[in-house]
């Protein structure tokens, strides 16, 4: 098994890599999010990093001064339900650590404080908040190690 990252923030831990399937955990504050279904197609699985990597690196995700001190659960709300307004410099939000429709029970959002950024989300089937404050370099590093560790898995086999 590799874990890459830090459990008691965001952590992936692989358990196996056969072509074309990634079995990982993702971990977000000790809590395992892909406890349902952690065996992710390679090719969306590494699609998918490669544009959140983008997002995170070209991305500034300071929250609206409306929403500075609202609870994290009402936050997320928001963030569902809200077509445009939540961040101060552009109206576009994702679902971060989202890989592989397949395997997706869960919804996360990203916004930014100073040098960190806060994830929050939900599991579909419940009313919790899972959270985590990482630096945005931390968690950027971390991607990079996951994408060069699967992306070879990606590519077609060699027949």
């Amino acid at each position: 098994m590799i874990t890459l990252g830090n459990t008691e923030t965001i952590a992936f831990k692989i358990h196996e890599m056969e072509k074309p399937f990634i079995v990982m955990d993702i971990i977000v504050n000790s809590v395992n999010i892909s406890y349902q279904d952690n065996n992710y197609y390679a090719f969306p699985l590494v699609n998918n990093i490669k544009k959140e990597i983008e997002l995170i690196t070209d991305g500034e995700f300071h929250l609206n001064k409306s929403l500075i001190n609202k609870p994290l659960s009402k936050l997320h709300h928001i963030f569902y339900e809200t077509e445009t307004g939540v961040y101060d410099s552009n109206s576009e939000r994702t679902n971060f650590l989202f890989y592989d429709l397949s395997t997706n029970k869960s919804l996360f959002y990203v916004y930014q404080e100073d040098e960190c950024l806060i994830f929050f989300g939900k599991f579909f089937d419940s009313n919790n908040t899972i959270t985590s404050r990482i630096k945005k370099s931390e968690f950027l590093a971390t991607l990079l190690k996951l994408l060069h560790t699967v992306e070879s898995y990606a590519t077609p086999r060699n027949i």
